[in-house]
C-alpha cells in the first residue's frame, strides 16, 4: 500500500473518529443516525474519489440480483444497526416490519444451538434479502458497502458451498476504506465513553426493532446488544 493511500485512509479514519468523539456534546438519536449515515457517505465518496487513480484490475462482477455475499453472517457496529432500525421504522409498513422481525427470529432460533465454529459456517439469506434484493440497501452497513468480487461464480462456490474459509478476489479499495472507517468509529466512540463490540447484524437488528427506545437506551449506556455480541 503506497504512502499516499495510507494517508488517505488515515484522514478518513480521523474524520469519523473526531465526529464520533463529539457524541457527548449532542447525545441524541438524531446524532447517532447522522454519524452512521456520515460514515456511509464518506465510504462511498472515498471509493468514487480513488476510483480514477486506483481502478480495479478487473471488472467488478457485482450486479443487482447477485446475492451470494448476502448469505454470510454479517458483523457490524452499533451505530450502523441503530441507523438501520431507524430507516426501517421510517420506511417500512407495520406489516413489513412484522414480517422482517419474524424472519430474524427464525434465523436466531436456527443459530441458537450452534457452537462458534458452526455459526461461522452458517449460510442463510440475510433477513433483509427479498427476491435477490436488499430491502434496506440505502442504509446497509459499511461491510456490505465494501464487499465486492471479480468473479460471481467464485462467490457462489466459495460462499455458498465451501464454508468458513472462503477466499474472494475483489477490488481492495472499498474494503480498505470500510476498515479504516470502522477503526475510526470504534476509537471515536471509546473517546466518547462507549464500547462498541462487534455485533451480528441480524441479531442486533432484531433487538433494535423490538425497542422503540433503542437509540436512547444505547446512548444512556445500556448494553442493549449484549445478546448480539460476536464471541
Amino acid at each position: 500500500m503506497s504512502t499516499s493511500m495510507k494517508d488517505v485512509l488515515d484522514q478518513l479514519s480521523s474524520a469519523i473518529r473526531d465526529s464520533c468523539s463529539q457524541l457527548p456534546q449532542n447525545r441524541s438519536p438524531a446524532m447517532v443516525y447522522a454519524l452512521a449515515e456520515g460514515a456511509a457517505d464518506i465510504h462511498d465518496g472515498g471509493v468514487l474519489h480513488l476510483l480514477p487513480s486506483l481502478p480495479p484490475e478487473r471488472e467488478i462482477a457485482c450486479t443487482a440480483g447477485c446475492d451470494h455475499c448476502c448469505h454470510l453472517p454479517v458483523v457490524t457496529d452499533s451505530l450502523s444497526v441503530l441507523r438501520l432500525a431507524h430507516y426501517i421504522r421510517s420506511s417500512f409498513s407495520p406489516e413489513a416490519i412484522a414480517t422482517l422481525r419474524a424472519r430474524i427470529q427464525a434465523r436466531r432460533a436456527q443459530m441458537a444451538p450452534l457452537d462458534r465454529s458452526a455459526k461461522r459456517r452458517f449460510r442463510q439469506a440475510c433477513p433483509l434479502l427479498q427476491d435477490g434484493q436488499c430491502v434496506a440497501y440505502d442504509a446497509r452497513p459499511l461491510i456490505c458497502r465494501s464487499f465486492n468480487s471479480f468473479d460471481a461464480e467464485a462467490c457462489r462456490q466459495e460462499i455458498r458451498e465451501t464454508g468458513v474459509d472462503y477466499q474472494i478476489d475483489g477490488y481492495p479499495i472499498p474494503f480498505a476504506i470500510g476498515g479504516a472507517l470502522t477503526r475510526g468509529m470504534v476509537e471515536g466512540l471509546e473517546r466518547a465513553g462507549y464500547e462498541d463490540a462487534p455485533l451480528d447484524l441480524a441479531a442486533a437488528l432484531g433487538i433494535a426493532l423490538a425497542r422503540p427506545d433503542a437509540a436512547e437506551a444505547w446512548l444512556a449506556g445500556e448494553d442493549i446488544f449484549a445478546d448480539a455480541h460476536i464471541d
